[in-house]
């Protein structure tokens, strides 16, 4: 089935891997075919040269000509408009992490979805990482689970909310999407976070400096401890593109709207 895909912002890197996923030719008649980049023009235009993409002028008319569209701004909170517009035109879309930066958004984008029918997917990529699945398996009532990744309170992209929601996506991922409560403590940019749940622990530990990504699992006091290869940058293109074609979201969506409730409990609770 041929599709011709929208990028809606050039300035994060995901824009770059979804164009050579994409359009590197896994999918015959699927392309990224568009690019609106006012938040990069420099990169847009590289963009344009390199994957052969057609700049259009305003969001509007990208999702206007577009069958599906990708949005990659690095502040999650400019994904609203551009994304609540797609789902409107009856577009599937892509939602790059973060999701949404207020929990009143991401309700809504979630609930335009489903009322409409439109396939919607996004966030992390992480968490479609091969090496998750059997550390799931071994996560059970009584385990403490520790996440280890990068994050800057201080980024100018929405500060914590642009990097910490990698961590707080793998949290749901692994331990489930019904945590009680949230704590966490902020201390020169290290940020720490206690994420409660009815029998489980998970420790978010997110810092500037922070290098790969690092999850252990102790049980009945023996721990294992894994570094994550970060083999991420073909995820979320699959995964968009399959459920582009299938019609089919690959989640529920309450996992994004549970994302952004972690990430703001844990911004309010360490006062970021």
């Amino acid at each position: 089935m041929g599709m011709n895909i929208g990028l809606i912002g050039a300035e994060n890197s995901h824009a770059r891997h979804f164009c050579k996923a994409i359009n590197g030719g896994h999918w015959p008649g699927v392309k990224i075919r568009y690019v609106y980049g006012a938040d990069d023009p420099k990169e847009c235009a590289r963009l344009c040269e390199d994957f052969n993409l057609e700049e259009c002028g305003s969001e509007a008319e990208l999702i206007a000509w577009s069958d599906a569209v990708v949005v990659t701004y690095r502040k999650g909170s400019e994904h609203y408009m551009p994304v609540m517009a797609a789902l409107k035109a009856g577009k599937p879309v892509f939602n790059d992490k973060p999701f949404a930066t207020d929990l009143r958004e991401a309700r809504e984008i979630a609930a335009l979805a489903e009322a409409l029918g439109v396939p919607l997917t996004g966030g992390t990529s992480l968490k479609g990482l091969p090496a998750l699945p059997a550390i799931r398996d071994s996560i059970g009532p009584g385990s403490t689970v520790v996440i280890s990744f990068a994050a800057d309170p201080a980024s100018p992209y929405d500060g914590y909310w642009f990097y910490g929601v990698h961590a707080a996506e793998l949290c749901l991922v692994l331990c489930g999407e019904e945590f009680t409560s949230v704590k966490s403590f902020e201390n020169r940019g290290l940020v720490v976070s206690h994420v409660a749940y009815p029998d489980k622990l998970c420790i978010l530990a997110t810092a500037p400096q922070s290098g790969g990504l690092h999850v252990s699992v102790t049980n009945d006091g023996v721990t294992a401890c894994h570094e994550i290869p970060l083999n991420y940058q073909d995820v979320g293109p699959a995964e968009f593109v399959a459920m582009a074609q299938s019609g089919k979201p690959p989640r529920g969506y309450s996992h994004y709207i549970r994302a952004v409730e972690l990430v703001e409990g844990i911004v309010e609770t360490a006062r970021l």
